[in-house]
Protein backbone atom coordinates (compact mmCIF):
# COMPACT_ATOMS: atom_id res chain seq x y z
CA UNK A 1 0.00 0.00 0.00
CA UNK A 2 1.44 3.59 -0.84
CA UNK A 3 -0.44 5.18 1.72
CA UNK A 4 -0.82 3.96 5.02
CA UNK A 5 -1.70 4.68 8.66
CA UNK A 6 0.37 3.55 12.01
CA UNK A 7 -0.85 2.90 15.38
CA UNK A 8 1.42 2.03 18.06
CA UNK A 9 1.07 0.08 20.99
CA UNK A 10 2.82 2.05 24.51
CA UNK A 11 4.32 0.27 27.00
CA UNK A 12 6.98 -2.70 25.22
CA UNK A 13 6.63 -0.71 21.87
CA UNK A 14 7.50 3.22 22.53
CA UNK A 15 9.02 2.11 25.90
CA UNK A 16 10.57 -0.35 27.01
CA UNK A 17 8.32 -0.37 29.97
CA UNK A 18 7.35 -3.72 31.32
CA UNK A 19 10.08 -4.27 33.61
CA UNK A 20 9.89 -1.30 35.31
CA UNK A 21 6.00 -1.47 35.67
CA UNK A 22 7.02 -4.79 37.69
CA UNK A 23 9.41 -3.33 39.53
CA UNK A 24 7.16 -0.40 40.74
CA UNK A 25 4.40 -3.21 41.95
CA UNK A 26 7.05 -5.30 44.08
CA UNK A 27 8.23 -1.79 45.36
CA UNK A 28 4.27 -1.11 46.72
CA UNK A 29 2.66 -4.56 46.92
CA UNK A 30 5.75 -7.07 47.68
CA UNK A 31 3.11 -9.41 49.52
CA UNK A 32 1.48 -9.91 46.34
CA UNK A 33 4.69 -10.04 44.09
CA UNK A 34 6.25 -12.78 45.53
CA UNK A 35 5.29 -15.55 42.95
CA UNK A 36 4.83 -13.78 40.09
CA UNK A 37 7.01 -13.77 37.09
CA UNK A 38 6.29 -10.11 34.68
CA UNK A 39 5.83 -12.31 31.87
CA UNK A 40 2.66 -13.05 33.84
CA UNK A 41 1.32 -9.61 33.58
CA UNK A 42 2.63 -8.58 29.90
CA UNK A 43 -0.81 -7.29 28.27
CA UNK A 44 -3.19 -6.58 30.42
CA UNK A 45 -4.59 -3.43 31.96
CA UNK A 46 -3.33 -1.86 35.29
CA UNK A 47 -6.88 -3.03 36.91
CA UNK A 48 -6.72 -6.79 35.75
CA UNK A 49 -2.66 -6.51 37.26
CA UNK A 50 -4.16 -5.68 40.28
CA UNK A 51 -6.86 -8.32 40.39
CA UNK A 52 -4.24 -11.15 38.90
CA UNK A 53 -1.79 -10.87 41.96
CA UNK A 54 -4.47 -10.83 44.13
CA UNK A 55 -4.97 -7.30 45.71
CA UNK A 56 -8.52 -6.54 47.11
CA UNK A 57 -11.03 -4.47 45.07
CA UNK A 58 -11.22 -2.28 48.21
CA UNK A 59 -7.56 -1.32 48.28
CA UNK A 60 -6.91 -0.67 44.76
CA UNK A 61 -7.95 2.47 43.95
CA UNK A 62 -5.67 3.81 46.49
CA UNK A 63 -2.91 1.61 45.42
CA UNK A 64 -3.91 2.86 41.68
CA UNK A 65 -2.68 6.10 42.44
CA UNK A 66 0.24 5.65 44.32
CA UNK A 67 1.49 3.29 41.31
CA UNK A 68 0.90 5.81 38.57
CA UNK A 69 3.04 8.10 40.83
CA UNK A 70 5.69 5.86 41.65
CA UNK A 71 6.18 5.01 37.52
CA UNK A 72 6.04 8.41 36.61
CA UNK A 73 9.00 9.20 38.86
CA UNK A 74 11.09 6.41 37.76
CA UNK A 75 10.35 7.16 34.06
CA UNK A 76 13.12 8.70 31.68
CA UNK A 77 14.26 8.19 28.46
CA UNK A 78 16.50 5.70 28.99
CA UNK A 79 13.43 3.47 28.41
CA UNK A 80 12.45 4.77 24.87
CA UNK A 81 12.79 1.72 22.59
CA UNK A 82 15.76 2.17 19.73
CA UNK A 83 14.59 3.70 16.65
CA UNK A 84 11.46 5.20 17.75
CA UNK A 85 12.02 8.83 18.03
CA UNK A 86 13.55 8.56 14.29
CA UNK A 87 10.69 7.34 12.94
CA UNK A 88 8.13 9.24 14.88
CA UNK A 89 10.24 12.10 13.54
CA UNK A 90 10.04 10.41 9.78
CA UNK A 91 6.34 9.64 9.92
CA UNK A 92 5.69 13.54 10.85
CA UNK A 93 7.86 14.74 7.96
CA UNK A 94 5.77 12.69 5.67
CA UNK A 95 2.51 13.39 6.80
CA UNK A 96 2.20 9.76 7.91
CA UNK A 97 -1.16 9.64 10.38
CA UNK A 98 -0.51 7.76 12.99
CA UNK A 99 -2.15 7.03 16.96
CA UNK A 100 -1.48 5.37 20.04
CA UNK A 101 -3.17 2.64 21.99
CA UNK A 102 -3.12 1.30 25.42
CA UNK A 103 -4.37 -0.93 28.26
CA UNK A 104 -3.02 2.03 30.28
CA UNK A 105 -4.29 4.57 32.19
CA UNK A 106 -4.28 7.82 30.17
CA UNK A 107 -1.69 9.47 32.91
CA UNK A 108 0.58 6.55 32.38
CA UNK A 109 0.18 6.90 28.57
CA UNK A 110 0.84 10.62 28.55
CA UNK A 111 4.09 10.10 30.83
CA UNK A 112 5.29 7.67 28.11
CA UNK A 113 4.51 9.81 25.46
CA UNK A 114 6.11 12.42 26.85
CA UNK A 115 9.40 11.00 25.99
CA UNK A 116 8.81 11.63 22.50
CA UNK A 117 8.74 15.88 22.62
CA UNK A 118 5.63 15.62 20.25
CA UNK A 119 4.84 18.75 19.54
CA UNK A 120 1.26 18.58 19.19
CA UNK A 121 -1.64 16.39 21.25
CA UNK A 122 -0.93 12.80 20.43
CA UNK A 123 -4.35 10.88 19.40
CA UNK A 124 -4.63 8.36 21.90
CA UNK A 125 -6.69 5.71 23.35
CA UNK A 126 -6.03 4.82 26.61
CA UNK A 127 -7.46 2.05 29.06
CA UNK A 128 -9.65 4.87 30.44
CA UNK A 129 -11.78 5.27 27.05
CA UNK A 130 -13.12 2.39 26.46
CA UNK A 131 -14.85 -0.46 28.47
CA UNK A 132 -13.65 -3.37 26.96
CA UNK A 133 -9.30 -3.33 26.40
CA UNK A 134 -7.54 -5.49 24.46
CA UNK A 135 -7.97 -8.51 23.71
CA UNK A 136 -11.11 -7.07 22.45
CA UNK A 137 -10.90 -5.40 19.06
CA UNK A 138 -12.52 -2.02 20.96
CA UNK A 139 -9.36 0.40 21.43
CA UNK A 140 -8.53 0.00 18.37
CA UNK A 141 -11.93 0.67 16.57
CA UNK A 142 -11.93 3.57 18.52
CA UNK A 143 -8.24 4.76 17.26
CA UNK A 144 -9.76 3.98 13.62
CA UNK A 145 -12.68 6.02 13.92
CA UNK A 146 -11.02 8.93 15.80
CA UNK A 147 -8.20 9.39 13.19
CA UNK A 148 -10.58 8.86 10.33
CA UNK A 149 -8.27 5.75 9.48
CA UNK A 150 -9.04 3.33 6.50
CA UNK A 151 -8.77 0.29 8.33
CA UNK A 152 -7.05 -1.49 4.94
CA UNK A 153 -4.71 0.81 5.15
CA UNK A 154 -2.99 0.69 8.32
CA UNK A 155 -0.53 -1.25 10.21
CA UNK A 156 -0.01 -1.66 13.72
CA UNK A 157 2.69 -2.85 15.82
CA UNK A 158 2.26 -4.60 18.89
CA UNK A 159 4.82 -6.75 21.36
CA UNK A 160 1.74 -9.36 23.12
CA UNK A 161 -0.67 -11.65 21.65
CA UNK A 162 -3.35 -10.15 23.34
CA UNK A 163 -2.71 -6.34 21.32
CA UNK A 164 -1.99 -8.58 18.20
CA UNK A 165 -5.48 -10.14 18.53
CA UNK A 166 -7.22 -7.01 19.26
CA UNK A 167 -5.99 -5.18 16.43
CA UNK A 168 -7.17 -8.07 14.22
CA UNK A 169 -10.40 -8.66 15.36
CA UNK A 170 -10.72 -4.84 14.34
CA UNK A 171 -9.72 -5.96 10.91
CA UNK A 172 -6.20 -4.48 10.47
CA UNK A 173 -4.19 -6.38 8.11
CA UNK A 174 -0.84 -5.94 9.17
CA UNK A 175 -0.11 -6.44 12.46
CA UNK A 176 4.02 -6.43 13.24
CA UNK A 177 5.05 -8.18 16.34
CA UNK A 178 8.31 -6.45 17.95
CA UNK A 179 9.35 -8.71 21.10
CA UNK A 180 11.58 -7.56 23.89
CA UNK A 181 13.08 -9.58 27.05
CA UNK A 182 10.33 -10.25 28.52
CA UNK A 183 8.12 -11.48 25.87
CA UNK A 184 9.50 -14.54 25.31
CA UNK A 185 6.19 -16.52 26.38
CA UNK A 186 4.19 -14.56 23.49
CA UNK A 187 3.93 -16.73 20.33
CA UNK A 188 2.74 -13.95 17.92
CA UNK A 189 0.77 -16.74 16.01
CA UNK A 190 -1.87 -13.78 14.38
CA UNK A 191 0.95 -11.49 14.20
CA UNK A 192 2.10 -10.50 9.90
CA UNK A 193 5.23 -11.26 10.88
CA UNK A 194 7.99 -10.74 13.84
CA UNK A 195 10.59 -7.58 13.52
CA UNK A 196 13.94 -7.22 15.24
CA UNK A 197 13.84 -3.72 14.52
CA UNK A 198 11.67 -1.01 12.97
CA UNK A 199 12.65 -0.74 9.86
CA UNK A 200 12.32 -4.21 8.80
CA UNK A 201 8.42 -3.18 8.49
CA UNK A 202 8.07 -3.12 4.03
CA UNK A 203 6.15 -0.11 4.36
CA UNK A 204 8.50 2.09 6.24
CA UNK A 205 11.51 1.22 3.56
CA UNK A 206 10.08 4.31 1.71
CA UNK A 207 10.02 6.88 3.97
CA UNK A 208 11.84 9.63 3.66
CA UNK A 209 14.84 10.47 6.55
CA UNK A 210 14.31 7.09 7.73
CA UNK A 211 15.74 4.86 5.07
CA UNK A 212 18.38 7.21 4.27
Amino acid sequence: MDKFNVIFDIDGVIVDSEQLHFDVLCELVPDHTRDIQPQQLIGLSLAETLNEIGVPLPEQQGITDKIISVYQEKLSAHYLRPGVTRLIAALQQNDIAFGFVSTAPRAVCLANLGLLGLFDEPALISGDDVERTKPFPDPYLAMLKLKRMDVQQTLVIEDTDLGIAAAKQAGIPWVYAWPHDLSVAEQYGQATCIIGELTDIPQFSGINSLSA
